[in-house]
């Protein structure tokens, strides 16, 4: 059974060809792309066949006609129009690349800081953006993704902005990313006894330790490790959203995305637990609802009013 990411790549490789060779065989594509029969027919029926852009009318949707053994494909309209980004997608697109280029090795940047020079000089600002993401201690980030490669646990000196109070923790940093103009390290902390988040401009200190570590821990602090997160093997849920707030479902893999009667978007996508699912609840707002929860029973009512009640009850609770 080949991964989801196999799939997509193998997908994305296929539909040029088959839109090139007007028209292929089904057994064709299959052999030349390594692509079993019953998942290239999947595919190109319940996914290429909902690929588009808003406001996903017949003009802005690929069409796929499969008939007996032949697949023909055929893009929509909007694709014919010339690709050129605004001078803000550029700007988004430089200062993406200049955030990641800050956090990466500089001798292993390769193909990133060459594609990152040649579009400051195809955008005249060669000289002129500095991305700065928090008041952080510019030292801290290579300590810790030293420790992150290496699978070694940190001591850190953390301020927690919640409860006013400065502790130390051993961590097991395995995750990096950026939100809201800040810097976060995720991994299992031995004082919680679980999986948290820390903003690196509330380090104010970090020390390598010898202490190793092979996988996250569970939640409960439990020596046996838990499985980690596989798109292919987790849990499915469907949901139904409202279509303006689609943009929601940016960045998160789903199987299918198909518009109802009603218009809304029904989508099919992995769930890695019930936090995460209330959590995408969330997110979405009004107007979700939960089509097939699958095995976890939540109802999506239920975190709206636990929030509301927390911040009902304590103004002082947020970070």
């Amino acid at each position: 059974m080949i991964s989801a990411k196999d799939r997509m790549a193998r997908l994305v490789a296929a539909i040029p060809w088959i839109v090139a060779q007007d028209g292929a065989p089904v057994d064709e594509i299959a052999e030349r792309f390594d692509y079993p029969r019953d998942l290239l027919l999947a595919d190109l029926q319940d996914v290429v066949f909902f690929v588009g852009v808003p406001p996903y009318t017949p003009d802005t949707l690929i069409e796929v006609i499969i008939d007996e053994d032949m697949v023909w494909i055929s893009y929509a309209d909007w694709f014919a129009r010339p690709m050129k980004l605004s001078g803000g997608e550029l700007l988004t697109l430089l200062t993406a690349g200049e955030t990641a280029l800050s956090f990466d090795n500089q001798d292993e940047a390769g193909a990133l800081a060459r594609g990152l020079a040649k579009l400051r000089l195809a955008t005249g600002t060669s000289d002129t953006i500095d991305v700065q993401l928090g008041s952080i201690d510019r030292t801290f980030l290579p300590v810790l993704r030293s420790a992150a490669d290496a699978r070694l646990c940190v001591d850190i000196d953390y301020y927690s902005f919640a409860s006013n109070s400065q502790t130390t923790r051993r961590i097991e940093p395995d995750r990096f990313f950026v939100a809201d103009g800040n810097w976060y390290v995720g991994g299992y902390c031995h004082v919680a006894a679980g999986e948290r988040l820390f903003r690196v401009d509330r380090i104010h200190s970090v020390g390598e330790t010898s202490q190793t570590f092979s996988q996250p821990l569970q939640e409960d602090g439990a020596a046996e490790p838990r499985r980690k997160f596989s798109i292919d093997e987790a849990p499915r849920v469907t949901i139904a959203l409202p279509s303006h707030r689609m943009r929601v479902l940016d960045g998160l893999p789903f199987d299918e995305l198909a518009a109802d009667k009603n218009g809304e978007l029904v989508v099919s996508l992995p769930v890695s637990s019930a936090r995460w699912l209330e959590q995408l609840v969330l997110r979405i707002g009004p107007g979700v609802r939960l089509v097939n929860a699958g095995e976890f029973d939540i109802d999506p009512a239920d975190p709206r009013e636990r929030m509301l009640s927390r911040y009902g009850a304590s103004e002082a609770s947020q970070e």
